[in-house]
């Protein structure tokens, strides 16, 4: 039985099992700053969620440049669920030391579809991401630069932990290019108004 308002994710489920049941579908893993976890042209993923720590997630521009659509923080999930035809070509590189829960793809899925509280648990998270995606697109479309820049380190003002436990700002963390492709803005015009707020 969970807890009211508790989210019941896939590590809740299978805390539940025995540790030999868990340990054939997912395993903990530490993963150092910088490194990729994915990348086009690869397919098949497992399914990550952070437990802490900071990956980015995009794509390429056709000259080869690394393009940022989201950056997430502890308790989102991300990897090629198989739903996309073969259309899935996003990578995933880590932005801060992080530390993952890596599931089994196939298991992820049949968890979704066939397990009640998982299934509400990844409707949530979908849902919330998608409203986050409107939510940047609009602000794109209806925003000042600096009420969009403005937006997104509000959204990365949380504390993290890097390194040998010293805390920052999530946004502190966030490449200026990166804050830049996420507000829809040129390199320079996010250096420019970033530099003019106090992180």
């Amino acid at each position: 039985m969970i807890a009211e308002g508790k989210d019941f994710g896939p590590f809740d489920f299978l805390a539940e099992k025995d540790a030999d049941f868990s340990a054939r579908f997912m395993e903990e893993l530490f993963v150092e700053k910088g490194i990729s976890l994915y990348r086009p042209p690869e397919k098949i993923t497992p399914i990550y969620q952070i437990k802490s720590g900071l990956v980015k997630i995009g794509g390429y521009s056709e000259d080869g440049r690394e393009v940022c659509y989201d950056v997430l923080k502890e308790g989102e999930f991300f990897g090629n669920l198989r739903y996309l035809d073969g259309q899935f070509s996003e990578f995933a590189k880590v932005l801060t030391p992080v530390y993952l829960r890596k599931f089994d793809s196939d298991y992820f899925k049949y968890l979704i579809v066939h397990e009640p509280e998982v299934s509400d648990w990844f409707n949530k998270q979908v849902v919330k991401r998608w409203c986050r995606a409107e939510e940047r697109l609009f602000a794109i479309r209806s925003l000042s630069p600096e009420e969009r820049v403005n937006r997104i380190c509000k959204y990365y003002s949380q504390e993290i932990v890097i390194g040998q436990g010293r805390k920052v700002k999530a946004i502190q963390v966030i490449s200026i290019q990166d804050i830049a492709d996420l507000t829809g803005l040129t390199r320079q015009t996010a250096s420019k108004i970033l530099k003019s707020i106090q992180l």
